[in-house]
């Protein structure tokens, strides 16, 4: 069995890129927040023990018992590669925030990688239909996520006041800003979108992860 660049087990196609893992502990748990793409081939529903188990241990946590998870899916134009695209749908990434706790006592700082990403994930997600309406969703929640990995920190008071944005979350990784502009029918609030997105590169703030 090889490995490719990142230490994972060559074991099949890459199904998911994972990004932004944060640690921490909550409620003596160890706790793993991160965000998931999609490399086309499948999706996120519920998710099972065993994708959590594996994305886990992908990202440096092989001793993960007691697993629970929360997912939530959304759309964003950070993790699109298309961003010039024409259709909607390629310029707004696909993607889930993922949270998952296990009964682990090691120091958060050692829990895993705190790489930004993305690592290659094997993961399945067993519970995923593939149904057409799993693909061409026209009502989505959308997140712009903007700022650099382990950049500056970022004053969240005046991205809030920007038209359309609901909330602005700091924690999502250190020097970024996760902001929810909640959900949104498409293609019409595509301007919407590509409005707060021009105000946050007007502060200096990128909005692609590749810039």
């Amino acid at each position: 069995m090889t490995e490719p660049s990142g230490g994972i087990p060559d074991t099949g196609p890459l199904n998911y890129r994972l990004w932004l893992p944060r640690w921490d502990t909550h409620n003596g748990r160890l706790r793993t927040r991160l965000q998931v793409t999609t490399m086309g081939l499948t999706q996120i529903n519920e998710g099972t023990t065993e994708c959590m188990t594996a994305i886990l241990e992908e990202l440096g946590q092989p001793e993960a018992k007691n697993v629970t998870w929360s997912c939530e899916r959304y759309r964003t134009p950070y993790f699109s590669d298309f961003t010039d695209a024409e259709a909607w749908e390629d310029r707004l990434a696909m993607a889930w925030s993922v949270t998952i706790e296990t009964d682990n006592d090691v120091d958060p700082e050692d829990g895993g990688s705190h790489d930004p990403g993305p690592h290659g994930s094997h993961a399945h997600d067993s519970t995923f239909a593939d149904e057409d309406e799993d693909w061409e969703r026209t009502r989505e929640r959308v997140i712009v996520i903007a700022g650099r990995g382990y950049g500056p920190e970022i004053d969240a008071a005046p991205l809030e006041e920007i038209d359309g944005v609901r909330s602005a979350d700091t924690g999502v990784f250190e020097g970024m800003v996760a902001l929810d502009l909640g959900e949104l029918d498409f293609p019409e609030a595509l301007p919407k979108v590509e409005a707060v997105v021009a105000r946050c590169q007007e502060l200096g703030l990128p909005t692609t992860w590749g810039r």
